[in-house]
């Protein structure tokens, strides 16, 4: 350090007499001021390498203009490439760079997503979620590891918001892989249904409290609606949607978000029942109690037959009055329940609760974004991605568009259309924006927000949302990679037209189905994420 500070106050004493003998100025008072920044400096840098000795990390470095690339899920909406060039020019004077984001499309998610990566595509970050290829696609190592020194250096407005908590769920194997939201969604699933069309023909939907109370209205919507499809779903959201929601109905929560047949369930009493194979009891009564009436809505018409092609989601085909239905979560359905008051349509929303009228609060994971480990700038993304998430001026253009053309902020300080502009027209629809993980608590109230909206939340606030017990357990599959793979294989091929209701005979189906899954390393798979839950509860 003593050799390191001689050689740096050579330069400085050596600038600093350059500095003199350019001035014309001869009085005492220059050269004392000379003297005083000599000493200034000298104090600077032995300040400087002091820090850099304790640890402390040198300033962000932004001399060198970058590109970064980024990936979401969805189609970008018209105005988006509008929306970028205004961000892109913010970013150029804040950080010194740009930002370039493609999208996976929902219709190829699940062979898009790990082949993106795979194949070393110029990646820096990419969205994330436990729902969405997380745990999968980190034990890969497709995922850089996430330094939380660097997180706290490169994204400081970020770190002072996040909780504790939420680096505890991401964690994996003692590593982190993920930024996640800081402000997970109150929200349950659910959906909406048509009270005015139910009306009409005479459908008492005051006892349809599940969706197994369903089959009177969509019979009703088949046999008057000749436009509409009872159930019009797409092959990614929406299709596993109805048999697990047919599930918890019956007892407790279900989930399967690895899809791979791997069920974690809890009861709602927040006990942790646990990691199941779907052959185990009671989740295999449950599921074929499910798929029985999966198989009559399919075969009485009820469901679209092209599901498994299909791209566009229920409460789109909702929303233009060509399906009966619409499956969301109860975020999405601030722009639906607001297009059922522009049509004058009379919604009434049916909860994906378990028995006992609870759903599982959301997590810090369900909704994030990775940093690729081919990533070449990760500093400077998470910086950018820092600006995004948390400044007001980023976090608004990227959630509402171009302020005056896509929203305006209203006399009551709320965010709206402007005159002429609707969700129907909209060049930036605000729902599909896809970056899901900004900070929600830094926006504005939406005018859209309705009187039935507004009284579902405060529903979801004051009693329906308790903490799931499995919420901080992530499967990693570092041992189990060929069985994990084959298995996902295996659950797409057979059990999706079983989830659907499309197969001859549902029992023929499960007994087909459990010989294949076998043959993939299904029991050995269970058996690591059951060591795996085991040792999770043990802590």
């Amino acid at each position: 350090m003593r050799k390191k500070i001689s050689l740096l106050m050579a330069a400085v004493l050596c600038c600093g007499t350059i500095l003199a003998g350019c001035s014309n100025t001869e009085s005492t008072g220059t050269q004392s001021s000379s003297a005083a920044q000599e000493n200034a400096a000298e104090e600077s840098i032995v300040q400087g390498i002091q820090e850099e000795q304790e640890g402390q990390q040198p300033a962000l470095d932004t001399s060198e203009f970058v590109t970064l690339y980024g990936y979401l899920l969805g189609s970008p909406e018209p105005a988006f490439n509008e929306v970028m060039d205004e961000m892109n020019k913010m970013l150029k004077e804040d950080l010194n760079c740009e930002m370039e984001i493609n999208f996976i499309d929902w219709g190829v998610l699940d062979s898009k997503y790990p082949l993106l990566l795979a194949a070393g595509e110029e990646i820096d970050w990419i969205y994330t979620a436990d729902w969405c290829h997380y745990a999968a696609e980190a034990n890969k190592n497709a995922f850089m590891e996430i330094d939380l020194d660097m997180v706290k250096r490169c994204m400081p407005m970020y770190s002072e918001y996040i909780a504790d908590a939420a680096w505890d769920q991401v964690t994996l194997n003692d590593k982190i892989y993920m930024i996640p939201t800081s402000t997970p969604d109150v929200k349950a699933y659910g959906w909406i249904i048509r009270k005015d069309l139910a009306d009409k023909y005479g459908v008492d939907l005051s006892k349809v409290e599940t969706i197994w109370d369903m089959d009177e209205y969509l019979g009703a919507i088949k046999e008057n609606e000749p436009s509409m499809i009872p159930m019009n779903m797409d092959n990614s959201y929406d299709l596993l949607a109805p048999i697990f929601a047919l599930m918890t109905a019956k007892d407790a929560g279900f989930s399967d978000s690895n899809k791979c047949g791997l069920v974690y369930a809890f009861d709602g009493n927040e006990t942790a029942d646990g990691v199941y194979s779907i052959f185990e009891e009671p989740v295999y009564s449950y599921l074929k109690e499910a798929a029985v009436k999966m198989k009559e809505w399919y075969d009485a018409g009820y469901i679209n037959k092209d599901i498994l092609a299909a791209t566009t989601q229920s409460n789109d085909n909702f929303e233009q009055g060509i399906s009966g239905i619409s499956n969301d979560n109860t975020l999405g359905m601030q722009r639906t329940l607001a297009k059922c008051a522009e049509n004058g349509w009379v919604p009434q929303i049916v909860l994906t609760d378990d028995a006992n009228g609870h759903a599982a609060r959301s997590s810090y994971t369900n909704n994030g974004f990775a940093i690729a480990a081919t990533c070449q700038n990760p500093e400077r993304t998470l910086a950018a991605m820092d600006l995004i998430m948390n400044d007001p001026r980023y976090n608004t253009l990227l959630q509402y568009g171009i302020e005056g053309e896509t929203y305006i902020i209203n006399d009551a300080g709320k965010v709206d259309y402007p005159e002429g502009v609707s969700a129907d027209n909209t060049s930036y629809n605000w729902e599909n924006t896809g970056f899901w993980f900004i900070n929600k608590n830094i926006q504005p109230p939406r005018a859209s927000w309705t009187d039935d909206y507004i009284a579902l939340n405060n529903k979801l606030i004051e009693g329906v949302l308790i903490d799931d017990p499995n919420i901080g357990f992530t499967f990693t599959t570092d041992s189990v990679k060929s069985e994990f793979s084959n298995v996902q294989n295996v659950w797409i091929q057979y059990f999706y037209p079983i989830a659907i209701g499309n197969v001859p005979d549902v029992d023929k189906a499960f007994d087909e189905l459990k010989v294949q899954l076998t043959a993939a390393g299904y029991d050995k798979l269970i058996e690591e994420a059951k060591r795996q839950y085991a040792e999770y509860t043990a802590n």
